[in-house]
């Protein structure tokens, strides 16, 4: 016996060696082969391990010169209560089902510890049956694959709902021949390859930096309904996975949840549950909603298709149900409508999954109808037994702890039900993160306490409400924690007489090297990315693109790589189709650590300033969303035009307030029109003195206009009083690469041909 490395990377290839031990290592020397050409530009060497699972008496010990774990070994991971296999029974299959056990046990072990890159077997109908129970166990993303004799028929019960591939033998698989070495050739060079693609992703793989991920239940009848939640959701930031509700698809769904890749459920089309109790053919098993309640992860339930019960051709449907009303959707679905007797027993078995949470759930129910043939005119259109459902969801979930009921006046696929269901959704979800972290962390309030009393050195005047613990009454600790350690370090640069320099960053390489810089604060805000394509800073406030939305791509491309210094998201404030705080809580879910209000309106004047205003557009908004970030204990860090809203800010609760002198000049694409340096000392200086009459504690710095490089910063620095840094955006990222890109092609440009 050779024995596995157990701290390098493995993939098994596994089979039934008393009948297959010529195949296995034809396979095994395939994957090997493959590997090695696959991983030469690759930083993971991957080990090939044979296992034995044959369910006979007859051992093997070896397998050529392949690292070999033989059956007995395998058994020994069968203990159900404590006890060893000493020799399987004589009945095939007893002896397959306890193989099948002991082998899940024996990869579940692998993946543990962390050595399991893939699993690749054979077999005819025994030996897939065999292996694909164990490989299905495996979680989705491991590459899984089985060369079969029964690849090519009907397959769903060794795939279930998971990821594994059957591989066509074409065959028998006995033996090496002409046509097998082809096909098991194929097969290695194809595993080897999803092997290495899937470690060489990983690298770069970080869920904490992935979208939030939303499963949604679908089904045609509700699909204007789920296509309009999904463009929400889409909207809001959020990554979407569509499930057909056709029995497998919720299986698929709640499998997915198990496996941590989707955070929450908004389950629109429970008509599975209809399929269950009735005797459809696209029917859930009683687990439906069990993972989602035991993953207690943020679930929005409504009622979507649940009048009808799915059948094949009306010919199929059984005598019984012949009288009933019947609609062909198509040639081989026919759909019967339910009754009010069977909405009862849907709306009781519902309930009785639903009172079982401990954590928020809501069930958004539509009064006029659940489906696309549930409407006036159309061929389920049944009042009587809609209402039933409702009602009797209503009724018995009256006293359920944490699941809330709302019913709303619409039919399911009318825009303004779509809306309340992600309404819904986004409500629940920041409250359930919130309170599984507190739960977490049972200790959190201590906590909050020792870091606001490290605050309270920051904010000593009187007792000031900036540092009482009341001030945040929607902060998570770990939110709190990273504002109070950022202003302690700001604090402790100005008390030593170092300037507190921000940066705006378009890009992942800006920010990178502002972070290498030394740069104490990097704000992502989407004039950023215009400036960075060449166009003006202004654009980021025309209608060109969803300011709030390239914010969280800009996210994805600059989170991963600033390592430690703080990342604030700039926030248009006064876009209408967002509510403001639920977004500021998806803001801080991806993991910014502040706010400031960019695009502003704070831009523009005149006539069209004075319209925004008088139109509920304002800089109001702006306000008021930093006294929402403030209270979520996010950092803030607004821009300023003019010393009443400097007092404006720093009443919202502002912990920074940045003295906005207008456009940057300078540079190819810079103002041309803007206030002088000298002047910009005494808006500045009127800015600083308004904030500090209100909260003599905070921070002010300077930014824009004429202050475009570290001469005109140093200039209004040392001629104000009470102002402690710099913040620039294009001054930090686009005049820099203007010159140094224009200075390296001239010095290329230069170069002597003689």
């Amino acid at each position: 016996m050779v024995t596995t490395d157990r701290n390098s990377l493995q993939v098994y290839c596994i089979g039934t060696a008393d009948t297959k031990l010529d195949e296995l290592r034809f396979l095994a020397e395939s994957v090997r082969s493959s590997l090695k050409c696959f991983s030469s530009n690759s930083s993971f060497k991957v080990g090939v391990t044979v296992v034995d699972v044959s369910t006979s008496p007859k051992e093997t010990d070896s397998c050529a010169d392949f690292d070999f774990v033989p059956r007995k070994d395998v058994l020994s991971c069968y203990a159900p209560g404590g006890e060893s296999v000493g020799q399987l029974p004589d009945d095939r299959g007893q002896a397959i089902a306890i193989m099948t056990k002991a082998l899940e046990s024996f990869l579940r072990k692998a993946h543990n510890d962390h050595i399991l890159a893939g699993v690749i077997g054979l077999g005819g109908s025994g030996g897939t049956s065999l292996l694909s129970s164990a490989f299905r166990s495996i979680p989705i993303g491991i590459p899984k694959v089985i060369i079969s004799t029964v690849a090519s028929g009907q397959t769903e019960s060794y795939i279930g709902t998971s990821d594994l591939v059957l591989f066509p033998s074409v065959v028998d698989i006995c033996g090496i021949n002409n046509v097998s070495k082809v096909v098991l050739s194929n097969a290695g060079a194809a595993f080897a390859g999803m092997v290495i693609g899937s470690l060489e992703r990983s690298k770069e793989y970080s869920i904490s930096n992935e979208k939030f991920t939303v499963g949604v239940t679908m089904f045609g009848v509700t699909t204007p309904c789920v296509n309009a939640v999904k463009e929400r959701l889409v909207k809001e930031g959020y990554e979407t996975l569509v499930f057909h509700a056709t029995g497998v698809g919720g299986r698929a769904m709640e499998d997915l949840v198990r496996g941590g890749f989707i955070q929450g459920v908004l389950d629109i089309t429970t008509t599975e549950v209809a399929d269950y109790i009735v005797g459809g053919v696209m029917a859930c098993d009683s687990s439906r909603f069990d993972a989602i309640i035991e993953k207690k992860i943020p679930l929005v339930l409504s009622v979507g298709a649940l009048d009808m019960v799915n059948f094949g051709p009306k010919t199929t449907i059984p005598p019984g149900f012949q009288q009933r009303k019947i609609h062909e959707h198509n040639e081989q679905v026919s759909l019967m409508r339910t009754t009010v007797g069977e909405n009862k027993k849907f709306a009781a078995f519902i309930a009785e999954k639903l009172s079982k949470a401990s954590s928020s759930v809501c069930v958004c129910l539509p009064e006029k109808g659940v489906s696309a043939l549930d409407a006036p005119g159309k061929a389920f259109h049944n009042p009587e037994a809609t209402s039933c459902l409702t009602r009797e969801l209503q009724m018995l979930l009256k006293n359920s702890e944490h699941c809330q009921v709302k019913v709303f006046p619409y039919h399911i696929n009318e825009v303004e039900f779509a809306n309340a269901l992600v309404d819904s959704f986004l409500e629940i979800s920041s409250k359930s993160r919130h309170v599984e972290y507190q739960l977490a962390e049972s200790e959190s309030i201590q906590d909050i306490q020792k870091e606001n009393a490290v605050l309270q050195k920051y904010s000593p005047h009187n007792g000031k409400a900036l540092s009482r613990l009341n001030d945040f009454p929607n902060a998570k600790p770990e939110t709190l924690q990273k504002r109070i350690v950022v202003l302690q370090k700001l604090k402790d640069q100005i008390s030593k007489g170092k300037p507190i320099i921000g940066a705006g960053a378009g890009t992942g390489i800006s920010a990178k090297f502002e972070e290498v810089g030394g740069v104490d604060l990097i704000v992502l805000y989407n004039s950023g990315r215009f400036r960075m394509a060449g166009r003006g800073s202004l654009a980021g406030l025309l209608p060109f693109a969803d300011a709030n939305a390239i914010v969280l791509e800009m996210a994805n491309e600059v989170l991963p790589v600033v390592k430690e210094v703080p990342v604030l998201a700039g926030v248009c404030a006064t876009d209408p189709f967002r509510r403001m705080d639920n977004f500021l809580k998806q803001l801080e879910s991806v993991g910014f650590c502040g706010v400031q209000n960019f695009p502003t309106v704070g831009l523009f004047d005149g006539n069209f300033r004075q319209n925004l205003e008088e139109t509920g557009m304002g800089y109001g908004l702006e306000v008021e969303m930093i006294a929402t970030a403030h209270r979520m204990g996010l950092l803030t860090t607004p821009y300023a035009f003019c010393p009443d809203e400097a007092i404006a800010m720093a009443e919202a609760g502002a912990d920074i307030i940045v003295a906005h002198m207008g456009l940057t000049t300078s540079g190819s694409i810079g103002a041309k029109t803007a206030v002088s340096l000298e002047e910009s000392v005494t808006c500045v200086q009127a800015i600083a003195d308004a904030t500090h009459r209100k909260n003599p504690d905070a921070i002010v710095l300077c930014h824009g206009g004429p202050i475009s490089g570290p001469k005109e910063a140093a200039y209004v620095l040392k001629r104000t009083k009470g102002v402690h840094g710099f913040y620039g955006a294009s001054s930090m990222e686009r005049l820099p690469v203007e010159q140094a890109i224009t200075a390296t092609i001239q010095q290329y440009k230069s170069i002597s041909m003689e």
